[in-house]
């Protein structure tokens, strides 16, 4: 689920949902610059439009004034309406207000956002272009350009911790003339937006269990009417395109009674294929696996072991990835067996499920194998009343509370108990109530502290909090990982009964945090629930539902069963490579076995001379000759023999059993918690099927609420997620029941 603000939630859940926009560009464009960036207050003509200075602009339209060689009288100006109240005029773009020859003329550029790096600018200054100006950054970065003879003109220099730009024009191509921008854009490439996207689709797939490899598609129909796509336009963007070619999207939403647009990245993909028409160019793209086919053979057999951090840090390497997360709860979990001869994606994939981890793309390209579990944890604080249960807050249960005097604290509305006099009988299930007490001023004299160790280190993209009746008035949130800090974060969102933060925490082994104070005075500081990973506050309702909900009993399971595979030596040697072969001397060739073999000998005409082996694994050999000629080459080994032993999981006395075979399992506790997650997907055996209004903000993989006459607070899991635009957003979701 990506963070949205309040505003956008709000808005979504309306009847009448607000205007809906899509962004895409191929090439680096900084779209977060590209979204947020206005243009300060300046000297400009009283028709000038600085405000779509970064949409996708162009020099269409354009006033005729007198200015030096600049109006034209061949129809494709247009008359300036006079400057009164209430005239209209077409967007022309920026326009400068003086002469450039009055003087220098300045524009500067506001990004709105933390400081940024950006490679490259493309400016269309139209056909009167400046020839000699400089940019110059808020750190005084100065990058000055002389003699330029482009109306589109395009940069790749690298401009850093940029917050503000500033263009400052010295000279223009006809000497009294004033300065024109009609679009400016962070990078350099082609971007499109709702006037030139008639339509587009984006699916997304990842298996809960890592039963498939992930997927997202999508497409996009261009308006054509210009012809600007046809191949064989010289001009043509299709030319621009190449197979791989990056590409983002970006969906944007206005908020209400706001010019605000809110910006959800989509995805970034790589396009795959193009077609255009005299009226349409249609572009696909998808994800990052779809070309990871590259075979991987170089599995080994590990006496000892080798963690799966490893195994998966090679096959990334082997497929000539650079972007990835790899879960570093993995650094501690072993396997023996040889990753079998699949490609790369297989094996990232037969990496994650082993380890009870899913495989995905992040929207922003990023190959990642993270848990799809919580592991151990323990909560423990800085100080709890004696009817308080501090461990508790890591259930997902409803807690009791007790009534005390504390301010606007107790409901007489029959939720609350009265506390004992006697310590031995408060024994409900409670959970964090601090022993520190608030003053007047809702300030602590020593602040409450809850403290979260894992067993092993892992990223978490949220938290989910849930308290009693008495809210924090601040908090701060800090994650360490082997006593080193990682974040800290002070809550800026409002704090409400249920609050979900959606944010990256990356890699931790240990949370703390600490509250500073209370909304109320004199109260204390009451969490029941807390939980990370798969947190959300998100329903998917009737009214966000524009089909009725198709419910899909799947077929029963009476077992899950995991096999764990044992490789034990070969009885004999075997020819596993036999072939009459024509070689010069020195030549190296790699020779590959079905079967997972060692001890690999070779011979040429059944002599060990003239042939070496220079590198192996269990499915390949690699040879060098010393020998030119004809000869007969076989290569010997043994194969491994395979054992099986099984961790069965049982889930009903009737039904279908379902062997989870992975060749990676070698060790039965592994092989225990795998088929216990495996059951824990097949216990609920219900999906879902529906049309939605379209929310650009889920992910697919995301678990969510949704609305059930029959179940309250039912959880889902979105495993399938479309999301449409035609001018608006709609969508479908296929989802799966989540077993509680």
């Amino acid at each position: 689920m990506q963070k949205v603000s309040k505003e956008y939630k709000a808005s979504m859940k309306d009847s009448l949902r607000e205007r809906a926009y899509i962004m895409i560009s191929f090439g680096v464009v900084n779209q977060e610059a590209q979204a947020k960036a206005k243009v300060d207050s300046g000297e400009f003509a009283y028709f000038s439009n600085p405000d779509n200075l970064f949409n996708e602009g162009t020099d269409d339209v354009v006033y005729a004034t007198l200015e030096e060689n600049f109006t034209r009288v061949d129809g494709s100006m247009y008359f300036l309406p006079r400057n009164k109240p209430g005239a209209m005029f077409y967007n022309t773009g920026l326009v400068g207000k003086n002469l450039v020859s009055d003087g220098l003329y300045e524009v500067t550029i506001n990004l709105h956002a933390a400081p940024t790096d950006f490679r490259g600018i493309t400016i269309n200054f139209g056909e009167n272009y400046p020839t000699d100006f400089d940019f110059v950054t808020n750190t005084g970065q100065k990058v000055e350009f002389r003699d330029n003879d482009k109306a589109v003109f395009t940069t790749e220099e690298v401009l850093e911790n940029v917050t503000t730009l500033t263009l400052v024009i010295h000279k223009m191509k006809n000497f009294r003339s004033r300065l024109r921008i009609y679009s400016f854009r962070f990078g350099y490439g082609l971007v499109y937006y709702n006037d030139s996207v008639m339509s587009s689709s984006l699916e997304s797939y990842v298996s809960p269990i890592g039963a498939d490899i992930p997927q997202i598609d999508f497409s996009v129909t261009l308006k054509n009417y210009d012809k600007y796509f046809n191949v064989d336009n010289p001009k043509s963007a299709i030319n621009f395109l190449e197979t791989g070619q990056e590409m983002d999207i970006y969906y944007g939403y206005q908020l209400p009674n706001s010019d605000e647009i809110e910006w959800v990245r989509g995805n970034h993909l790589l396009c795959s294929e193009w077609e255009s028409d005299d009226y349409t160019a249609t572009i696909r793209c998808q994800d990052v696996f779809r070309n990871m086919d590259t075979e991987y053979y170089k599995g080994l057999y590990a006496p000892n072991g080798k963690s799966y951090y490893d195994l998966a840090i090679e096959v990334l390497k082997a497929a000539g990835e650079k972007d990835y997360y790899v879960d570093p709860r993995l650094k501690k979990l072993y396997t023996k067996n040889p990753i079998p001869r699949v490609s790369c994606k297989e094996a990232l994939q037969i990496i994650a499920n082993a380890c009870r981890c899913v495989l995905s793309q992040s929207r922003v390209g990023t190959i990642q194998i993270k848990s799809s579990f919580v592991p151990e944890a323990a909560a423990s604080s800085n100080g709890e009343t004696d009817y308080s249960h501090v461990a508790k807050i890591l259930t997902d249960d409803t807690k009791d509370e007790y009534a005390t005097l504390a301010s606007n604290y107790t409901t007489a509305d029959g939720t609350m108990f009265f506390l004992p006099r006697a310590a031995s009988k408060r024994t409900l299930n409670t959970g964090f109530i601090s022993e520190q007490q608030s003053d007047a001023d809702g300030k602590f004299t020593t602040n409450p502290m809850v403290t979260i160790v894992q067993e092993a280190a892992c990223m978490y993209y949220g938290v989910k909090f849930v308290f009693g009746n008495a809210l924090p008035s601040g908090m701060v949130i800090r994650t360490y990982n082997n006593n080193e800090l990682v974040t800290e974060y002070e809550v800026e969102e409002e704090i409400t009964k249920t609050l979900v933060i959606l944010r990256d925490f990356d890699d931790f082994d240990t949370m703390k945090i600490e509250f500073t104070g209370t909304a109320e005075p004199y109260n204390r500081i009451v969490l029941n629930n807390f939980a990370f990973g798969d947190v959300t506050d998100f329903t998917m309702e009737r009214q966000d539902m524009t089909s009725s909900p198709k419910a899909i009993k799947q077929e029963l399971v009476k077992e899950v069963i995991v096999p764990c595979y044992s490789y034990q030596p070969g009885n004999a040697e075997e020819s596993l490579v036999s072939e009459d072969i024509t070689v010069k001397s020195g030549d190296v060739e790699t020779f590959y076995v079905g079967e997972p073999s060692y001890n690999f000998r070779a011979t040429l005409d059944e002599s060990a001379s003239g042939v070496s082996i220079t590198a192996w694994g269990n499915y390949y050999v690699t040879v060098k000759f010393s020998k030119t000629g004809t000869f007969r080459l076989e290569i010997l080994g043994y194969r491994y023999k395979i054992v099986e032993r099984y961790a069965t999981k049982s889930l009903n006395s009737r039904g279908k059993s379902v062997k989870w075979a992975n060749p990676l399992i070698s060790d039965m506790a592994i092989a225990t918690e795998l088929a216990e997650w495996i059951g824990d997907y097949y216990t609920a055996g219900i999906e879902y099927e529906y049309d939605t209004r379209g929310n650009p903000e889920i992910d697919a993989n995301d678990i969510v609420y949704q609305e059930n006459e029959f179940h309250d607070g039912m959880k889902v899991n979105i495993y399938r997620h479309t999301i449409n635009f035609d001018q608006a957003f709609s969508g479908k979701v296929t989802a799966r029941r989540v077993s509680s």
